[in-house]
């Protein structure tokens, strides 16, 4: 499985300077013999950083909508520069319990055990507190805005859980999701990353590295919780696109017709 997983690294890379996290997450094959569509869905953490160069490479790819998971905070501190008024650009402002993780960084006798049971907490609330970003996402799929790039601060928690989505409505098994999902600990530099910022994190990353690396670093059994939290109170992931989301056999199966080769 290595090896597969090391192929998938360098086929989703996007070699851009300033980029962090940021990779195309097509070319998985589904439970029906088809497989996910290169350049038409990509996945990032902060855009902020990227060059000019980047931009302009970006730009060629055709993206015609952004969904931006961010916090208004985050976008201000961070904003996403690089695109024409031609691409579609959402976002949301909203106060909710993931993603707000300071008062932990700031106990100096906050330990990794707690940081991560704090991280499995946060993937329990997240299809509740992001269902209305989610919907959205898919109404730019379902309404053709097409290559489309989904992202947050690191492109891991709430990116990974909408990346989930869209390769389960297109039928892609729970273990190239996993996958996916995993391949953050091989795209994300956030040595690179840290030494660009002066805040509470990038102290931490060298001052109490044990304690944060529950919550830089991708692990399964935060993707085994999602499941389970969609399980156990949305009837699974096709019962949570269907009854939360809106997007129901029919929606489905018209991503596929245009996602799928």
């Amino acid at each position: 499985m290595s090896g597969a997983v090391d192929s998938m690294t360098q086929a989703s890379r996007i070699p851009l300077e300033g980029a962090f996290n940021l990779r195309d997450f097509g070319g998985y094959p589904t439970i029906d013999g088809r497989r996910v569509k290169r350049g038409m869905l990509f996945r990032s953490g902060t855009m902020a950083l990227l060059t000019n160069a980047d931009a302009a490479y970006l730009r060629s790819l055709g993206i015609r909508a952004i969904c931006d998971f961010r916090r208004g905070n985050e976008r201000k501190t961070e904003p996403t520069l690089w695109h024409g008024a031609d691409v579609d650009y959402f976002s949301r402002d909203y106060r909710e319990s993931s993603g707000l993780l300071s008062e932990m960084l700031k106990r100096e006798d906050a330990t990794a055990d707690e940081m991560r049971e704090r991280m499995i907490a946060l993937y329990r609330v997240i299809p509740a507190d992001h269902a209305e970003s989610y919907r959205a996402m898919f109404t730019r799929i379902l309404a053709g805005r097409v290559p489309l790039l989904i992202n947050c601060s690191a492109g891991k928690d709430r990116t990974g859980v909408a990346a989930t989505l869209i390769l389960g409505a297109l039928g892609v098994p729970r273990e190239a999701i996993t996958n996916d999902y995993m391949l953050t600990n091989d795209h994300a530099d956030w040595d690179w990353l840290m030494a660009q910022r002066d805040t509470l994190v990038a102290r931490l990353r060298f001052e109490r590295a044990d304690m944060l690396a529950p919550l830089l670093r991708a692990e399964t059994v935060y993707l085994d919780t999602l499941f389970e939290t969609l399980d156990q109170h949305y009837g699974g992931l096709e019962g949570y696109l269907t009854d939360v989301l809106g997007v129901d056999d029919a929606a489905r199966e018209a991503m596929r017709a245009a996602l799928l080769d």
